[in-house]
């Protein structure tokens, strides 16, 4: 796997980029934080039960960075605990690190990531598919290289890894057999002013699946704008076309990804859309259609509002295969209240509403959860 050699890589040349005359400088950021929540419909099925849950989450950002080169590693730790005894524990663990490394005129990135969690976590935006006792474990690998040519004209090269595999009842498994997704980029990027900047690349990708008839793969060439207005409104925008083969039959499509951001003096705003070739669980390229909606107001020194609207809507043929849902809709806000230096609290009302795989109702359920975070004042040590 990727992961720990780019780990390893990131380790070596951080520390052969560091100047004498620039110390490295190390910081550990923990977090702890206690939830507790009332879900009345968790998997979100017709007649399933309400539950309440506790969750204990632990996290550790170590940071090491010098002149150039900036090293990172997070693991994470949340144990669940429910009151109805149909959902098992739900513990999810992963395991994060990434690192940057800029010269003259290069740029390196290095992430990577491994991660074993509960069905419930990673199936209910995806597949629908849910079962306390399985389990998803997924590996990611990602590198991307920009070498710049001249002052506003850079050259990049992308290479991705998705792997994502289950365990748990036979019947899980066979619907779930897991994949290997593999994606790559090339392309320019033109500095055209000091507020626009234009982009061209070719790009492919193909997932690997056990399923038999469920290896696809795609291709094709994508152009982008970037947009600053102001230091407070920027605009992103990208189409591309390709060729597919999903499941043995050809076809043409087309991926748009746009996004806006509005800054205010108290507060952001900020919107997206995405349609693209995801990797389910089910071996498949599934076609989806992603909106989200976010926006957030101090409303005192202390105390924030957020909001937030999701809408996934999938093509027709993957709800006449039966991949995945037509729709999923989820709403929340929420509140953060900063207690002290160190502590806050937030209170957290949800709903989401969709009609299962293979079912004409649509069901609907509410969330409500109380979090205590503790973040303690980040360590930081020079030398």
């Amino acid at each position: 796997m990727a992961y720990p050699t780019a780990i390893g890589c990131g380790c070596l040349l951080g520390a052969g980029g560091a100047s004498p005359l620039h110390a490295a400088q190390w910081s550990l950021q923990p977090i702890f934080s206690w939830e507790l929540d009332y879900d009345s419909s968790r998997s979100l099925v017709p007649n399933a039960p309400a539950s309440e849950e506790t969750v204990l989450s632990a996290d550790l950002r170590l940071q090491r960075s010098v002149e150039n080169s900036q090293f990172m590693l997070e693991p994470r730790f949340d144990v669940r605990r429910f009151s109805d005894s149909v959902w098992g524990p739900g513990d999810d663990r992963s395991l994060a690190g990434g690192f940057s490394w800029s010269g003259e005129r290069t740029q390196l990135n290095l992430t990577g990531s491994v991660a074993n969690q509960n069905s419930l976590t990673t199936e209910l935006l995806e597949t629908g598919i849910i079962d306390t006792n399985s389990r998803r474990r997924s590996d990611v690998a990602g590198v991307e290289l920009d070498l710049a040519r001249t002052e506003t004209h850079l050259f990049f090269v992308q290479v991705n890894y998705l792997g994502s595999s289950y365990s748990g009842p036979a019947n899980i498994q066979a619907v779930l057999p897991g994949y290997r997704y593999e994606s790559a980029a090339l392309g320019e990027r033109f500095t055209l002013s000091e507020h626009l900047t234009f982009s061209v690349s070719a790009f492919g990708d193909i997932l690997h699946s056990d399923r038999a008839g469920g290896s696809s793969h795609e291709t094709g060439g994508q152009v982008g704008l970037s947009y600053a207005r102001s230091e407070r409104l920027t605009f992103d925008f990208q189409v591309g076309e390709s060729r597919r083969v999903l499941r043995g039959s050809a076809s043409n499509g087309t991926n748009v990804s746009a996004s806006a951001t509005r800054n205010f003096e108290r507060g952001n705003l900020s919107c997206s859309y995405v349609r693209n070739l995801t990797p389910y669980g089910n071996g498949f390229l599934v076609q989806r259609d992603q909106i989200t909606a976010a926006a957030k107001r101090s409303l005192t020194p202390d105390l924030d509002v957020d909001l937030r609207l999701i809408r996934v809507q999938n093509n027709d043929s993957t709800v006449r295969l039966g991949l995945d849902r037509r729709f999923y809709d989820n709403a929340g806000v929420g509140l953060d209240w900063r207690l002290g230096e160190t502590w806050s609290l937030r209170p957290e009302v949800t709903t989401s509403w969709s009609k299962p795989i293979g079912s004409d109702r649509t069901v609907r359920e509410w969330r409500a959860a109380l979090t205590m975070t503790w973040k303690p004042i980040q360590k930081v040590i020079s030398r």
